[in-house]
């Protein structure tokens, strides 16, 4: 299978998008549902008040990362990745991903009891991990040093087209 171009992994990804995008907004409104109207635990105001920001930040920053991976996906498609709208998307993406690290370390700081704090652990329900604001700063990282990656192949490109 092709990685870019028509009829190819990267077509198929951009399907996978559109999908992700029509669930995610299912999924948003019955996360707020159940947030606002469902809450099993007797949460105050003011913690439910910094619940539903970091959600509605964090879920808007995931939104906006999908978007912007379309954008890439469509250069892929079109055989025509270094381009510069590429490198505004991977930096913008870096940024979301910063954000929501920010945001899990603020729920991590502000919303839970530092004591119950674990690396990793496993229950009735499945693997779990209060780490993930590492992820996405990981993922902000290398996403930035593609961006760079990507900016300089697109300024040896356009060199390259100059050249006769």
């Amino acid at each position: 299978m092709k990685y870019y171009g028509k009829k190819s992994m990267a077509s198929v990804l951009e399907i996978i998008l559109n999908i992700t995008l029509f669930i995610g907004a299912i999924a948003t409104g019955l996360i707020f549902y159940n947030t606002l109207f469902n809450a099993k635990d007797n949460i105050g105001s003011g913690k439910k008040a910094l619940i539903i920001l970091l959600l509605a930040i964090g879920i808007c920053c995931v939104f906006l990362i999908v978007i912007e991976l379309k954008r890439v996906i469509s250069t892929l498609v079109k055989a025509d990745p270094f381009v510069a709208a590429n490198v505004k998307s991977l930096r913008r993406i870096s940024v979301e991903c910063f954000i929501i690290a920010g945001c899990y370390l603020v729920n991590f700081i502000f919303g839970s009891n530092f004591r119950e704090f674990q690396f990793i652990y496993v229950d009735s329900k499945g693997i779990h991990t209060d780490m993930e604001f590492i992820i996405f700063i990981f993922a902000g990282c290398f996403i930035a040093i593609l961006s760079k990656v990507f900016e300089q192949a697109v300024q040896f490109k356009e060199e390259n087209d100059f050249t006769i």
